[in-house]
């Protein structure tokens, strides 16, 4: 390795969690049942990215309950960005 190259990191899977959107039509990799979104309730899942051998494979979506029932195994969760909506001039 030279001075000029930064060492390379293997992608590891990670979990994170998020607010469930409208339209979401994903399936929880733990109960197989839609990730559902519910209007005046603020449900949560978790999002995992999962790599194989050091490369990208799929994305897996979890009821937060869930997770936790499959005994995180992504890891803990990162927290939900909070998105601040500004107005425009």
């Amino acid at each position: 390795m030279n001075d000029t190259m930064a060492p390379t990191v293997k992608p590891t899977s990670r979990a994170a969690l998020r607010r469930i959107e409208a339209g979401n039509m994903a399936l929880c990799a733990h109960c197989d049942e839609q990730v559902k979104f519910a209007a005046k309730i603020n449900r949560m899942q978790v999002i995992a990215n999962v790599y194989v051998d050091g490369r990208w494979d799929r994305v897996e979506h979890f009821h937060d309950d869930c997770y936790v029932a499959a005994g995180a195994p992504y890891g803990e969760p990162s927290a939900p960005v909070n998105k601040v909506k500004t107005r425009s001039a």
